[in-house]
Formats: C-alpha cells, sequence, structure tokens
C-alpha cells in the first residue's frame, strides 16, 4: 500500500469524491501504533507521495549552540526521484543535511510555526537547487506538539500547482496538515516511550551494580582478611580518607585485593547508598573507551545500534572505581581530566554537556610517576587521580595473614561449593609461609580452592598444593621471615628462633586439648582417657577443659 499516493493516485482525480482516502486512515492508524523513532520514520517516506509530488523530507529540530535561535533543522527522512538528495542540496550555510532557522524554506517554516505554500515559481525566490532539480512549488508543514517545535515535514512539486485541481489539492493539503499534526503527536510518544525504556535500562543496570555494591558491604568483614601491622595501617587509611570525596589511588600489584579496598572505601563513605561501578580500563579496546566512560548516542558509530549510557552516568552520586587506570590511552586522558576538573562531559555523538558528581577511586600495578616520565601518562592527570595514595602491600610482605588468608579461603570455597571443610596441616602451613606468591592474595585463593576439591579424606593432602611450594624448610629463603599458626618464626642457616605470644599459646593448648579427646572417643580418665595421653592429672584436664571452653561438639 502506498497510502498517499493511493489517495492521489495516478489516474488524477478530478473530483474529491473520486478519492478513496482509506488509505489516509490506514497511515493514520499504522502511525498511531508506533512506539519507536526509526518506524515512525519509514512511515513518514510513503508519506510523502501524491500527484505531482516529485519528493518529500523530514527534518527534525535540536538543540544547538551555534544557531542564534538555539535550534538547527536535522534531516531525518527523504524520498523521491530527484536526481540528488536534499543532503547535497545547499543553502547559504551549507547543506540541507542541517538548517538554520534563517533559511527561506524550511527554516522560515520552523521559525514562524506555520505551513508555508509556494504554488509556482513566482511565489518564492527558488533556490539553485530547486531550479536544478525541477521542482515549482512546494509545501511545508511544522511539526508542533504542546507548543514545542519538533521539526518541518516538506512536499515538492515538478511543476506548477496554481488553479490545478484546485478541490483535490485543497484537499491535499487538508490531509498533508492533518498527517503533520499526527506525526508530531507519534513522535512526541515515540520519544517519550523511548526514553521511559532507556530510563528502565538504566535503572535496571543501577539496581544490578546496586545489588551488587550492598553483597559487597555486607561481606567486607568477610573479604579483608588480616592481623599483620602493614594491612592495619592500611585499614586505618582507609578510615579517615572514606568519608571524605576526595579521589584514591590504590597501588600494588595484581592480585593484592585492591578492589576490596575500593569497595571497603565506598561502603565507609557518605555515598554508600549510591551504586560503585567498576571500570576494568585493561580490558577495554582502545576504540570504545570514550563510548565505555561517557555513552554515545544512536547512529555516532559503526555498530552503534542504539543510545549507550557511559559509567560515569551510571556512576552519578556514587563511586567510579577505574581499575588498572594507567592503561587509558594517552589521547584519552585529556577527557578523563576534564570529566575530573569539571564534572562536565558529552556522550559520542551528542553535544549536550551532562553534569555528574562521582567520586573517583582508581588503582594501578604501574610505577605511574615511570609512566609520566615516559610520557605514557600525563602528570596534570597523576597530580588528580594521587589526591590520597594508599600502598596495597603484597602477600610477600604480610606473611602473618597467610594461615588466616588460608583457612577463610578454604571456608569460603566448601561453602560454595557444598562440601564439609577441610583440615589445613600446620606442615603446608608452613609450606605456604615459605612462598614468594607473586600472585598474591588472588594466588593464594585459587590454590585453595583447587586444594578444598582435590581435599581426601576431610585432609588436605600434599598432592593438592602446587608443586612450586616449597616442600621442605630447606628451601625456604634464608633469613626470611615467617610466620606459622601459633607465633613468629626466623629462618637462618644456622639457627631457628620461634616466639609464641600468649595468644597463640592458648589456641595452641586448646587445639592440643581437643585432638587428645577426639583420639580418646571424649574419655577423661583411665589408662585409654586424654588426661593419661597428655600426661597431666584429669582434674587438671578438667579445669583447662572449662577454661578453654571446649565443649561436646568441639570433639
Amino acid at each position: 500500500m502506498h497510502y498517499l499516493k493511493d489517495i492521489m493516485n495516478t489516474h488524477s482525480p478530478t473530483t474529491i469524491n473520486d478519492l478513496d482516502i482509506s488509505p489516509f486512515f490506514d497511515l493514520m492508524l499504522a502511525m498511531a501504533r508506533e512506539r519507536s523513532v526509526e518506524a515512525l520514520l519509514d512511515l513518514t517516506e510513503r508519506a510523502y507521495r501524491g500527484t505531482h509530488v516529485i519528493s518529500g523530507a523530514l527534518w527534525f529540530a535540536e538543540n544547538s549552540p551555534e544557531s542564534p535561535r538555539g535550534k538547527m533543522l536535522r534531516l531525518m527522512a527523504h524520498s523521491g526521484w530527484t536526481r540528488h538528495t536534499p543532503r547535497e542540496w545547499r543553502h547559504d550555510e551549507g547543506t540541507y543535511t542541517l538548517v538554520p532557522l534563517t533559511e527561506p524554506v524550511i527554516g522560515e517554516c520552523a521559525r514562524t510555526a506555520k505551513p508555508m505554500f509556494a504554488e509556482d515559481s513566482a511565489q518564492w525566490e527558488r533556490p539553485a537547487w530547486a531550479e536544478n532539480e525541477g521542482i515549482h512549488a512546494y509545501a511545508t508543514y511544522p511539526l508542533i506538539f504542546k507548543s514545542e517545535m519538533l521539526g518541518v515535514m516538506a512536499v515538492f512539486y515538478d511543476r506548477p500547482m496554481q488553479d490545478r485541481l484546485s478541490d483535490v489539492m485543497r484537499m491535499h493539503r487538508k490531509m498533508h496538515t492533518i498527517f503533520a499534526d499526527s506525526l508530531a503527536a507519534a513522535l512526541a510518544n515515540a520519544r517519550a516511550f523511548e526514553e521511559i525504556q532507556r530510563l528502565r535500562r538504566e535503572l535496571e543496570m543501577e539496581n544490578e551494580y546496586l545489588r551488587r555494591a550492598v553483597s559487597t558491604a555486607n561481606n567486607l568483614g568477610d573479604d579483608i582478611v588480616g592481623e599483620s601491622p602493614s594491612l592495619k595501617k592500611v585499614m586505618e587509611q582507609i578510615e579517615v580518607v572514606a568519608p571524605t570525596d576526595a579521589t584514591v589511588l590504590l597501588l600494588g600489584e595484581s592480585g593484592t585485593g585492591k578492589e576490596l579496598l575500593a569497595q571497603a572505601i565506598h561502603a565507609n563513605s557518605q555515598r554508600r547508598d549510591k551504586p560503585l561501578i567498576r571500570v576494568n580500563c585493561s580490558a577495554i579496546p582502545r576504540e570504545l573507551f570514550e563510548s565505555e566512560f561517557f555513552g554515545h548516542v544512536k547512529g555516532s558509530f559503526t555498530g552503534a545500534v542504539r543510545d549507550r549510557t557511559g559509567r560515569f552516568q551510571l556512576a552519578d552520586g556514587g563511586t567510579l572505581f577505574l581499575d588498572e587506570v594507567g592503561e587509558i590511552p594517552l589521547e584519552l586522558q585529556g577527557k578523563l581530566l576534564r570529566v575530573l576538573q569539571e564534572g562536565t562531559f558529552e556522550r559520542v555523538g551528542d553535544e549536550q554537556s551532562r553534569k555528574v558528581d562521582v567520586r573517583i577511586v582508581a588503582a594501578t600495578n604501574k610505577d605511574l610517576l615511570e609512566e609520566v616520565r615516559k610520557g605514557t601518562f600525563r602528570q596534570d592527570l597523576y597530580f588528580r587521580l594521587s589526591v590520597f595514595p594508599i600502598h596495597n602491600p603484597p602477600l610477600r610482605e604480610r606473611p602473618e595473614d597467610i594461615p588466616l588468608l588460608a583457612r577463610h579461603f578454604i571456608a569460603k570455597a566448601s561453602r560454595r561449593l557444598g562440601i564439609p571443610e577441610p583440615r589445613l596441616p600446620y606442615r603446608h602451613i608452613r609450606r605456604l609461609a615459605a612462598y614468594h606468591w607473586p600472585g598474591n592474595v588472588r594466588e593464594l585463593q585459587n590454590i585453595m580452592e583447587r586444594a578444598v576439591i582435590m581435599a581426601d579424606g576431610g585432609v588436605i593432602s600434599a598432592e593438592a598444593l602446587p608443586e612450586a611450594l616449597p616442600r621442605r624448610r630447606e628451601e625456604a629463603q634464608p633469613g626470611a621471615l615467617t610466620r606459622n599458626e601459633y607465633g613468629w618464626q626466623t629462618e637462618a642457616p644456622d639457627r631457628r628462633v620461634t616466639v609464641i605470644r600468649e595468644e597463640q599459646w592458648a589456641h595452641m593448648q586448646r587445639e592440643n586439648i581437643r585432638a587428645a579427646l577426639e583420639a580418646c572417643n571424649g574419655r577423661i580418665h583411665g589408662p585409654d582417657g586424654a588426661a593419661h595421653l597428655l600426661g597431666v592429672r584429669p582434674t587438671t584436664l578438667q579445669s583447662r577443659i572449662k577454661k578453654f571452653g571446649i565443649g561436646r561438639q568441639d570433639v
């Protein structure tokens, strides 16, 4: 069906009674059902056809700071049989792809918000493009909805239309006016529907980030594990900086848990109820960095099939965690710096500036000062990011945390896999403490998960641990300071000194009594009892059981 072409059909009706307007009603009904701007544009291409119509086109109004009136008209659709398209027609300031309101044909209609007609060449000063295309007359119709100028629809004729089928042409114009008014309403509805869909997608994404953030915040106490002085220093720094809006730069090797620290900063900040958005800068293709950070509008580049919201906008009011920030391409660092300084950005393909309120927490395993010296990282961006630097120590610098972390990861993996928690023998803890951990906490977690899966008889075996771990005390680095589950231990070529803290000694006594009771099936007295096995009096053992709070459930 060709809609208005069928209405103004090829046999040129001579009276209004010859008109079949049913296709027109079909077009109105189809337009009212559409919920996307793109589908409406497809319909409009069919609406320009009619008696002696050589071409038709549609322009949408858009904001433009370059225009004196703040508006420009952008060509969105066209159809017809002219030698050139409106994109090649020229006015005083360029092509008809973008039309200022000062232009005397399309711009005039938008500026006055009234339909404009020229029935022959005597009624308008035909521009060169109209003469070249053989256009003699035109009609333009404003698209107005609730007093807002949305655009202009234009129809061009291949001959003068004065006194030509006057009644039919008057009906033609009246139907085009109805169509323009209906199109304006349909366009406003479609834009509103698309905006609702966009906001719904953003809300779904934000809710997902919020769910992750809440889940993370609830587990912070479980995931940040350790009692070493170096870790305590980091947590003290987080406690100081978290309530502020200062930019934080987390420094440290890969696998040290910088993301957990970023989550801790956010969870203890005034922005805890807003999303924490993470961007892994090392995983984004260079050509998509700008779109990932700032978003893009539909059609701004190949593959941009719909509008996309960038991470900065998603993090508005919350925290943006830039992981591996040293991987950001040099050519985009200036745009990132501008957002950090001014809080404004533009989406790719969009001229409208957007304002955001985002706190930045960045992380890197690179020496950014060295990158500045090499010219691959902007010095001004480095200073902007490193307002409050925090160094997260590698695992080899906090060996006293290794037993605690190992047990934590064993328990976590056991819960996730739904299997009983296996025991980690002390000899294996010594091997873990003697290892240099190039992969840091992440490597330890992976090893413990594998060990849990391979555990045999409720005990983690030597075969479940990697070959890279030292198997004998001699394989440990001479002079290295390590700490087992009971205390500090210094390895030296000629001597070994072990110092046990009081709380660790109490822990060792409790575990020793529990193991004796387990071996004797809970019996205390007699030659087969735990007291005899431990070499103490039964009354002494009973006193210690009470002291350490050992119950039947512990045996």
